[in-house]
This record gives C-alpha cells, sequence and structure tokens, in this order.
C-alpha cells in the first residue's frame, strides 16, 4: 500500500465508490489525505457520507473541497443539494449558481436541473423553465429534464 501514490489511491478509490464498497473507498481516501490535499478526495469523501445520510458530514467534505479548489463545480452543486434537502434554499441557490461559474464542471446540466426542480418549489414555473432548458440543451438526453419540463407545461 505505501507503493501506492495518491493519485493511485484516489484511482482505485473511486472504482471502490462505484462499485459500492464505500469502506473501502473512505480507507483509500482518507489515507491519499495523509500524502496530499486534494479536491476530488474532498469532494469524493463527501459522496460517501452523503450516501450514508450523514449531511453534516458531507457538507463539511464538500466545503473543504471547494476551499482546496473554488473552481470545482462539483462540491458546489452537491451542497446546494444538502441545503435545500436541510430546508436552506437561499443558501441552495447561490450554491447552484456558483457551481455554473466554476470552470471545473462536470456535470452542469446537473446543476441547471436542480435550479430548475427549486423554483418549481417556489411555484416560479417560467424561471424553471428557462434552467430546464439550457439543461436541455446542454444535454439532449436528459430524460428526467425532459419530463419535468412536460409537467410544467401541462400545469401551465
Amino acid at each position: 500500500m505505501e507503493n501506492l501514490t495518491p493519485e493511485d489511491k484516489l484511482e482505485a478509490s473511486k472504482f471502490f465508490y462505484r462499485t459500492g464498497d464505500l469502506d473501502r473507498a473512505e480507507f483509500l481516501l482518507k489515507s491519499s489525505l495523509e500524502d496530499t490535499e486534494s479536491h476530488e478526495t474532498y469532494f469524493f469523501l463527501g459522496l460517501i457520507e452523503n450516501q450514508r445520510n450523514n449531511w453534516q458530514k458531507g457538507l463539511y467534505y464538500f466545503y473543504r473541497s471547494v476551499e482546496v479548489n473554488s473552481e470545482y463545480g462539483n462540491p458546489c452543486n452537491e451542497i446546494g443539494i444538502l441545503l435545500l434537502r436541510m430546508g436552506r434554499e437561499r443558501e441552495s441557490v447561490f450554491w447552484l449558481k456558483k457551481s455554473l461559474r466554476c470552470t471545473l464542471n462536470d456535470a452542469p446540466h446537473i446543476s441547471l436541473f436542480n435550479l430548475a426542480t427549486l423554483y418549481k418549489i417556489w411555484n416560479r414555473p417560467e424561471r424553471s423553465l428557462q434552467y430546464l432548458h439550457k439543461a436541455i440543451v446542454m444535454k439532449p438526453d436528459f430524460e428526467e429534464a425532459k419530463r419535468l419540463r412536460e409537467e410544467l407545461n401541462s400545469a401551465i
């Protein structure tokens, strides 16, 4: 194990995360942090805690990820989702929009969808539809966004 680089540990932890072995993924991620801080390492630790329904701990790791790399949009989106679940909607909007401004974001269409969902909750279908349109343009096969768009259009 001591022969593995932090990058090797991170890649192995991603594999274990994807296969559902959260304990092994967490071990490798924390072991990697002993060598070097990485925004991705904190992000995946946050995902693990989120899957375990440890939202406060998940938030901690997502915030740490943003501290290490303020241009990483993935944890910003996750922070927005968690804050929304906690009923902190206004804060959620800030983080979801921040996610869209970040230069490193694997799935900006997800942030747009989450904003659309939030505006639906606030009974602002026109704003929700704007975000859904952007998400679908970005990812034309985004079925969940298409379903929400149909739902909103039929309600108007």
